[in-house]
Protein backbone atom coordinates (compact mmCIF):
# COMPACT_ATOMS: atom_id res chain seq x y z
CA UNK A 1 0.00 0.00 0.00
CA UNK A 2 2.71 2.47 1.01
CA UNK A 3 4.61 1.76 -2.22
CA UNK A 4 1.61 2.44 -4.45
CA UNK A 5 0.86 5.66 -2.55
CA UNK A 6 4.50 6.67 -2.97
CA UNK A 7 4.13 6.06 -6.71
CA UNK A 8 1.03 8.27 -6.82
CA UNK A 9 2.86 11.00 -4.90
CA UNK A 10 5.83 10.69 -7.28
CA UNK A 11 3.48 11.24 -10.23
CA UNK A 12 2.06 14.36 -8.58
CA UNK A 13 5.50 15.73 -7.71
CA UNK A 14 6.88 15.12 -11.20
CA UNK A 15 3.69 16.14 -13.01
CA UNK A 16 3.47 12.72 -14.69
CA UNK A 17 -0.05 12.30 -16.02
CA UNK A 18 -1.43 14.76 -13.48
CA UNK A 19 -1.42 18.53 -13.32
CA UNK A 20 0.50 19.87 -10.34
CA UNK A 21 -1.93 22.16 -8.54
CA UNK A 22 -3.64 21.67 -5.16
CA UNK A 23 -3.65 18.11 -3.85
CA UNK A 24 -5.38 16.46 -0.91
CA UNK A 25 -2.92 14.30 1.05
CA UNK A 26 -5.54 12.56 3.19
CA UNK A 27 -5.75 8.88 2.20
CA UNK A 28 -8.16 6.47 3.89
CA UNK A 29 -8.69 8.87 6.75
CA UNK A 30 -4.99 9.43 7.48
CA UNK A 31 -2.91 12.51 6.82
CA UNK A 32 -0.04 11.44 4.53
CA UNK A 33 1.82 14.77 4.50
CA UNK A 34 4.96 13.20 6.03
CA UNK A 35 5.17 10.62 3.23
CA UNK A 36 4.63 13.35 0.61
CA UNK A 37 7.46 15.38 2.19
CA UNK A 38 9.75 12.31 2.01
CA UNK A 39 8.92 11.85 -1.67
CA UNK A 40 9.53 15.55 -2.33
CA UNK A 41 13.01 15.31 -0.87
CA UNK A 42 13.72 12.14 -2.85
CA UNK A 43 13.02 14.21 -5.99
CA UNK A 44 15.21 17.17 -5.01
CA UNK A 45 12.59 19.41 -3.39
CA UNK A 46 14.22 20.66 -0.19
CA UNK A 47 12.47 22.49 2.66
CA UNK A 48 13.48 26.12 3.13
CA UNK A 49 11.92 29.16 4.76
CA UNK A 50 10.99 31.65 2.06
CA UNK A 51 12.97 34.39 3.80
CA UNK A 52 16.12 32.26 3.31
CA UNK A 53 15.46 31.28 -0.30
CA UNK A 54 17.23 33.10 -3.12
CA UNK A 55 15.81 33.56 -6.60
CA UNK A 56 17.45 35.79 -9.21
CA UNK A 57 15.37 38.07 -11.44
CA UNK A 58 14.01 36.29 -14.51
CA UNK A 59 13.97 32.85 -12.85
CA UNK A 60 11.20 30.85 -11.23
CA UNK A 61 11.74 27.87 -8.95
CA UNK A 62 9.06 25.18 -8.56
CA UNK A 63 7.95 24.27 -5.09
CA UNK A 64 5.26 22.82 -2.86
CA UNK A 65 3.74 24.34 0.24
CA UNK A 66 2.51 21.64 2.64
CA UNK A 67 -0.29 22.50 5.04
CA UNK A 68 -0.70 20.59 8.29
CA UNK A 69 -4.30 19.95 7.30
CA UNK A 70 -3.10 17.61 4.55
CA UNK A 71 -3.07 19.87 1.52
CA UNK A 72 -0.16 20.34 -0.90
CA UNK A 73 -0.07 23.50 -3.02
CA UNK A 74 2.18 23.64 -6.09
CA UNK A 75 3.58 26.97 -7.19
CA UNK A 76 6.69 28.96 -8.00
CA UNK A 77 9.11 31.22 -6.18
CA UNK A 78 9.98 34.23 -8.34
CA UNK A 79 10.44 37.98 -8.37
CA UNK A 80 7.45 40.06 -9.38
CA UNK A 81 8.39 43.36 -11.02
CA UNK A 82 6.25 46.49 -10.77
CA UNK A 83 8.80 48.93 -12.23
CA UNK A 84 12.50 48.81 -13.10
CA UNK A 85 13.35 49.55 -9.47
CA UNK A 86 10.40 48.08 -7.56
CA UNK A 87 10.08 44.33 -7.16
CA UNK A 88 9.23 41.69 -4.59
CA UNK A 89 10.07 38.05 -4.03
CA UNK A 90 6.94 35.89 -3.70
CA UNK A 91 5.78 32.31 -3.91
CA UNK A 92 2.54 32.04 -5.88
CA UNK A 93 0.35 28.99 -6.39
CA UNK A 94 -0.47 27.81 -9.90
CA UNK A 95 -4.11 27.62 -8.81
CA UNK A 96 -5.83 30.91 -9.57
CA UNK A 97 -8.71 32.69 -7.91
CA UNK A 98 -11.81 34.01 -9.66
CA UNK A 99 -9.96 37.23 -10.61
CA UNK A 100 -7.16 35.26 -12.27
CA UNK A 101 -4.63 36.08 -9.55
CA UNK A 102 -2.67 33.49 -7.58
CA UNK A 103 -5.07 31.78 -5.16
CA UNK A 104 -2.28 31.63 -2.58
CA UNK A 105 0.54 34.16 -2.37
CA UNK A 106 3.29 34.05 0.25
CA UNK A 107 5.69 36.96 0.72
CA UNK A 108 9.34 36.20 0.18
CA UNK A 109 10.31 37.48 3.63
CA UNK A 110 8.00 35.06 5.47
CA UNK A 111 8.86 32.16 7.75
CA UNK A 112 6.68 29.78 5.68
CA UNK A 113 8.59 26.67 4.67
CA UNK A 114 8.26 25.61 1.04
CA UNK A 115 9.86 22.58 -0.62
CA UNK A 116 11.84 24.03 -3.55
CA UNK A 117 13.76 22.29 -6.31
CA UNK A 118 16.50 24.70 -7.38
CA UNK A 119 17.71 22.22 -10.01
CA UNK A 120 14.50 22.83 -11.96
CA UNK A 121 14.85 26.60 -12.33
CA UNK A 122 13.13 28.05 -15.37
CA UNK A 123 13.61 31.35 -17.16
CA UNK A 124 10.59 33.66 -17.28
CA UNK A 125 9.69 37.02 -18.78
CA UNK A 126 9.74 39.27 -15.71
CA UNK A 127 7.31 41.76 -17.23
CA UNK A 128 4.66 39.27 -18.36
CA UNK A 129 3.97 36.74 -15.61
CA UNK A 130 0.47 35.88 -16.80
CA UNK A 131 1.62 32.60 -18.37
CA UNK A 132 2.80 31.24 -15.05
Amino acid sequence: MENSLSDVFDDIILGRGVKRSVHDLIWRGRNRTALFAERLQAHGFMPIALKDAEVPPGIRIPGFLLEETGTAWFGYLFREFFTETRQRKIWGSVKRNEKGDWALILPGNSQHVVYLNTRQQQEIDIYHLTGM
